[in-house]
């Protein structure tokens, strides 16, 4: 299908969902459909504690935008989501059923992920209004992207991006269908259609070793490590009592500043750049007494993590790596798929260095997909097995 030769941005037509009433003539209009576009909308950029904001559900004749925080009982959606006859089509699944599974316990079968079918059709751009507006031709801008959708009342054109969001959906869908039907990669696509429908995302817990991540921790030195660790568990708590993302009390080029320059009195801190004054008047005196705690601690605590000491692969594990690297980019270039599309990397390193012994064992790979060990099986089991 040929997009129009200049997108635009159309008007959506929806149903907003803000009532129990609302939401029963809802589920009358969903009964029927044998697939349903899903989407949602949360407010991670503006709380510690994540929740869910918006549901959009489309038919093929009609979307609705669900609040959720109207409508607290959405238990009528489970027995959709997972009955197998009716497909669930969502773009980028993972975030929205995790969400999904945590608020709500629901659980999915049968899902149509349009961002992995373009991934395995070989399209670049993969968000979905690139892909609405190469595809289908429309306009979908992403300006409400970071709109904080746990304040109420929502702005009509909020919830016409939100309706968007699913309303063509299905459509695109059909296309990426036929798009992988006429290359031979469907029954790839379902193979990690139904893995992305069954897969958890651990839920966020705090570590308190976690300032190790941030970048230019590893340049610090005695009591100014010891002051970004104090800091970091301060910030989380005190995000937890505000309840906002961490980043919004401190970010960490502020904790990291704090840390090598410590103020000497809570004072100080209001005129330090990165400190709000909400943060100056309710937590200076608990972040300059961290810092005091921090300078004082034994110079052994906390202990830095402990890593084994890196060995060189062997000689015939990196030449397997590199012929087998040699030949993704190949493939790659074959199919017209990104290289990580065709096999990760770290799958590759793994069969590099303990090569399966033949194609059961290839399959039973941990990570390998039937869909790569039966397109790529022999291919594969040759290079690991040259001379």
């Amino acid at each position: 299908m040929d997009p129009a030769s200049v997108s635009v941005e159309p008007t959506v037509s929806y149903t907003l969902v803000a009532s129990q009433q609302d939401y029963h003539r809802m589920m009358e209009a969903l009964h029927p459909a044998s697939r349903i576009a899903v989407d949602i909308e949360a407010d991670s950029l503006y709380h510690y504690f994540e929740k869910v904001c918006l549901v959009q559900v489309s038919t093929d004749s009609s979307t609705f935008v669900i609040d959720p925080l109207a409508v607290r009982d959405l238990g009528g959606l489970a027995p959709i989501f997972a009955d197998p006859q009716v497909e669930k089509v969502f773009h980028a699944s993972s975030y929205d059923i995790h969400c999904l599974r945590r608020d709500y316990g629901f659980t999915f079968e049968r899902i149509f992920d349009t961002h992995i079918a373009a991934q395995l059709s070989g399209f670049e751009q993969l968000g979905l209004g690139a892909l609405l507006e190469e595809l289908l031709g429309v306009s979908h801008s992403k300006r409400r992207q970071r709109d904080d959708w746990s304040r109420r009342p929502l702005e009509v054109e909020q919830l016409r991006y939100a309706a968007m969001d699913t309303h063509h959906l299905l459509s695109l869908r059909d296309i990426l269908e036929q798009t992988l039907e006429s290359s031979g990669r469907l029954s790839w696509a379902r193979e990690e259609f139904q893995l992305a429908a069954k897969s958890t995302t651990q839920e966020r817990v705090f570590d308190p070793e976690g300032f190790r991540r941030i970048k230019g921790s590893r340049e610090l030195r005695g009591p100014e490590t010891r002051i970004l660790r104090a800091l970091f568990i301060l910030r989380d708590q005190a995000a937890r009592e505000l309840d906002v993302p961490p980043f919004k009390v401190l970010n960490n080029s502020t904790l990291l500043e704090l840390s090598r320059r410590p103020p000497e009195r809570p004072e100080d801190l209001s005129a330090r750049p990165g400190i709000s004054y909400r943060v100056a008047r309710r937590w200076a005196v608990d972040i300059c007494s961290a810092i005091r705690r921090a300078i004082l601690e034994e110079p052994s605590s906390p202990a830095p993590a402990r890593r084994p000491p890196w060995e060189p692969p062997a000689p015939e594990v990196t030449r397997r790596v590199e012929r087998l690297k040699k030949w993704r980019v190949r493939k790659s270039e074959e199919l017209g798929l990104h290289v990580g599309v065709v096999f990760p990397g770290n799958l590759l390193e793994m069969l590099a260095g303990t090569p399966p012994a033949d194609a059961e064992a290839l399959a039973a790979v941990e990570g390998m997909r039937d869909w790569r060990a039966r397109e790529f099986g022999t291919e594969i089991l040759d290079i690991l097995h040259a001379r």
